[in-house]
């Protein structure tokens, strides 16, 4: 039993027992509780407690004696409920861990569990002098179960979500811009900034007239169809796709990473574009049905690229003139014979592509004329110059 050595022998009535056998002892014995014991060094009655390293033993029994009389008194204070305490705080770090694990890393729940038990060593130092009957190591096994299943478990539930957000990802940006992402090591990759980036908006032409003879399954199938000829060239030229805009896509390059010739790779996921149509087109033919047009806007220039929205949702987008231009210059295309129109941005920065001039013309929203370029067929139409 735990006691509390809080008498020394001056608390007590000793009588030697040499004075008993001689008859000199006058203290009173009756109605008393007495303990006979040996406090002689040669019979080695001698125990260490908190009044001396060398104390009598029955001392003890007086202690432990003193203890039950003062207990039954209600002069000792009653024991705290050291087990109600370790049970409550286990269960407080369970219910923590089960909020915080989800989102925390797994280096930050470890260093948690590790905060936890420190502060509850300092908590049942404390207790044990109190209630020394409780287990001070409860809460620490609780621990211990927490670092061996639950965080394992949380980071491999983290990894799987997090594999399923990069399989998403996926699906807008090219796997090598995905890959470059994730070795940059960039703190917050999303966050809007200013770059340089090539923006390709393509449509399809007189979708209306297109489908409007269709089944709803049909234009559906149609339309999948021809989103996909125009995004797997935006994303095998590592091309971030922006959005669909119902029977087209807006794509760019530069960002999220900045982007070595960024232009030339838009320019080669147009001349991609046109290829994949014309294969699809091929087909429609031998099914006995018209051809599809593509129209295809590109133009270069300083942009806000990041991830924009509300709390509710965001997206990832590129913001800026030069992407309006791109859209702009997509519309300007169905009266002209080319297919891809290129602003004066992108031309400048294109290094691979041969281009032709087609003219200046004043976009709508523009105040002053803008240069508009196309690929260089293999004969230049008269009265078109090379570039």
């Amino acid at each position: 039993m735990p006691l509390r050595f809080s008498r020394d022998w001056s608390a007590y009535t000793v009588v030697s027992a040499l004075d008993i056998l001689q008859g000199r002892s006058a203290a009173p014995v009756s109605g008393r509780l007495v303990l006979v014991g040996s406090s002689a060094l040669g019979l080695t009655d001698r125990v260490s407690t908190p009044l001396s390293a060398s104390t009598a033993g029955v001392m003890v029994h007086a202690s432990a004696l003193s203890s039950l009389l003062d207990a039954r008194a209600h002069l000792e204070p009653a024991p705290w409920p050291g087990r109600w305490l370790a049970t409550l705080f286990a269960a407080l770090v369970v219910g923590l861990a089960t909020i915080s694990f989800p989102r925390l890393s797994a280096l930050t729940s470890v260093a948690s569990l590790a905060a936890a038990s420190l502060l509850w060593v300092v908590l049942a130092y404390g207790l044990s002098r109190h209630d020394a009957w409780f287990s001070t190591t409860g809460p620490l096994v609780t621990n211990l179960f927490l670092l061996a299943i639950a965080v394992p478990f949380e980071w491999q539930v983290s990894q799987r979500r997090s594999r399923r957000l990069l399989g998403t990802l996926h699906q807008y940006v090219a796997s090598a811009v995905v890959d470059s992402l994730l070795r940059s090591n960039v703190k917050d990759p999303l966050l809007p900034q200013q770059a340089d980036v090539t923006t390709l908006v393509a449509d399809m032409q007189a979708y209306t007239s297109h489908v409007e003879s269709l089944t709803v399954e049909a234009a559906a199938q149609l339309t999948r169809e021809f989103l996909g000829c125009l995004t797997r060239p935006v994303l095998k030229h590592r091309g971030t796709l922006d959005k669909y805009t119902g029977d087209g896509l807006v794509a760019f390059w530069g960002a999220p990473l900045a982007q070595a010739g960024h232009a030339d790779l838009a320019l080669d996921a147009a001349k991609d574009i046109l290829q994949e149509i014309a294969r699809y087109n091929d087909v429609r033919r031998q099914a006995g049905l018209t051809p599809l047009r593509v129209r295809i806007g590109v133009e270069s220039g300083p942009s806000m690229a990041g991830d924009f929205g509300t709390a509710q949702r965001s997206v990832y987008t590129a913001v800026g003139d030069s992407v309006n231009t791109a859209s702009r210059l997509e519309q300007v295309a169905r009266d002209m014979p080319y297919d891809v129109i290129i602003g004066p941005g992108a031309a400048s920065r294109c290094t691979r592509h041969e281009l032709i001039v087609l003219g200046e013309v004043t976009l709508r929203g523009k105040e002053k004329s803008t240069t508009l370029f196309a690929f260089a067929p293999a004969v230049a139409p008269s009265g078109i110059s090379s570039r």
